[in-house]
């Protein structure tokens, strides 16, 4: 019996209407630093968290999986789409964080990748898709999203400590709890 050797992309969706360009630190943290001066609104200075700062329809599961097999078949032809058409699976993507992992077999890892890194627009938002981890387990990639999640919004927590903003200090933590138990009930 053979057994099907899968990897796990952990990937995450960067938009390019965010600061700093492909950044996920939202616009008054930079601003309020020095950073980048941008135009205020009424809106909160975070966001929410920073990640998701788009006033559009959140991007489905389908719309990322029509834009990565599109991307595969435009770029690497009938031979990347059919190698790819059965074992690609996008088992976990949050458009509040737009980080996902996608499994895919050992062999067309390398294909996935590159469409990936190819899509440059997503849903009409010009974008760009960064690879963070990859893995042989989805509990590993798992536990990489729960600790890349922690670092960032740490990172939002001290900026909103800085700026004196209680309210969206408090509000982080909680969203981490939330980022957290939805990777943690992710099936496996």
């Amino acid at each position: 019996m053979v057994r099907f050797k899968n990897r796990y992309l952990l990937f995450e969706i960067i938009y390019a209407d965010t600061p700093l360009g492909y950044t996920s630190i939202p616009a008054a943290t930079t601003s309020a630093l020095g950073v980048v001066n941008q135009p205020s609104g009424e809106e909160s200075p975070f966001g929410d968290t920073g990640r998701n700062n788009c006033r559009l329809p959140p991007l489905a599961n389908k719309d990322l999986v029509f834009a990565l097999k599109d991307s595969i078949a435009e770029n690497f032809g009938d031979y990347g789409a059919g190698l790819t058409q059965r074992p690609l699976t996008l088992k976990y993507f949050s458009p509040h964080t737009n980080i996902g992992i996608i499994r895919i077999s050992r062999e067309e890892l390398h294909i996935v990748w590159g469409a990936l890194t190819f899509i440059k627009e997503l849903k009409g938002r010009s974008c760009m898709i960064k690879v963070i981890h990859t893995s042989g387990t989805i509990k590993k990639c798992q536990l990489t999203t729960i600790r890349y999640d922690r670092d960032r919004i740490m990172f939002l927590r001290n900026q909103a400590q800085r700026l004196r903003d209680t309210q969206t200090y408090s509000q982080l933590g909680l969203a981490f709890k939330d980022s957290a138990d939805e990777v943690s009930a992710m099936e496996i």
